[in-house]
């Protein structure tokens, strides 16, 4: 299977494969090999451990073909001597029967409020839409993650209120607005 990788202004988003993520967990040296890219002793960000790792292991031995329906790695292209490992983030699965997808993301912190979430976010949610099938894309966070409301507020997302649980918030996102959006500019 090709790798699937986004490439921005700033940054390279290269979609999860089983081997990225049992080197992620195992073999950091291969882990950097496979992502042509350095990755920080701070290495990973928050919200993404062991678990989530062993996680996405499972749902790519299930089905490698889904791929980009999981997890990405955002890239910060050639800073200097070599790119580097500066977040995560992707989406909780294949789109539902009726279009939806979850998106989410982390930042390492020395390299957050440089609009790199921003740039990461808006790149996976044009290749969500990219795919005909999906006609809405949520997000759920903290109401405390202020940082995270704001990358999602610049990448158009609208908050609707409650999440799916007692103490989340929720955003989204329509491919009517996101057109809309396109169209408009």
């Amino acid at each position: 299977m090709n790798q699937l990788i986004v490439t921005t202004k700033n940054l390279q988003l290269i979609a999860c494969t089983l081997e990225i993520a049992q080197a992620e967990l195992s073999d950091k040296s291969k882990f950097s090999e496979l992502l042509n890219a350095s990755v920080p002793n701070t290495w990973p960000p928050e919200f993404n451990d062991d678990e989530t790792i062993l996680f996405i292991i499972n749902k790519l031995q299930e089905a490698p073909e889904q791929s980009g329906w999981w997890s990405w790695y955002f890239v910060l292209k050639d800073v200097v001597t070599a790119s580097i490992v500066i977040g995560y983030g992707g989406f909780k699965g294949k789109p539902t029967s009726d279009g939806i997808v979850e998106i989410g993301y982390s930042i390492l912190p020395e390299f957050q409020n440089l609009g790199y979430g921003t740039e990461a976010i808006k790149a996976l949610v044009s290749w969500a839409f990219a795919h005909p099938e999906v006609r809405q894309i949520i997000a759920e966070t903290l109401p405390e993650l202020k940082a995270s409301q704001r990358v999602l507020e610049k990448s158009h997302f609208t908050y609707i209120g409650q999440g799916s649980e007692e103490g989340i918030i929720r955003y989204q996102l329509s491919r009517n607005h996101q057109m809309n959006l396109k169209t408009a500019n």
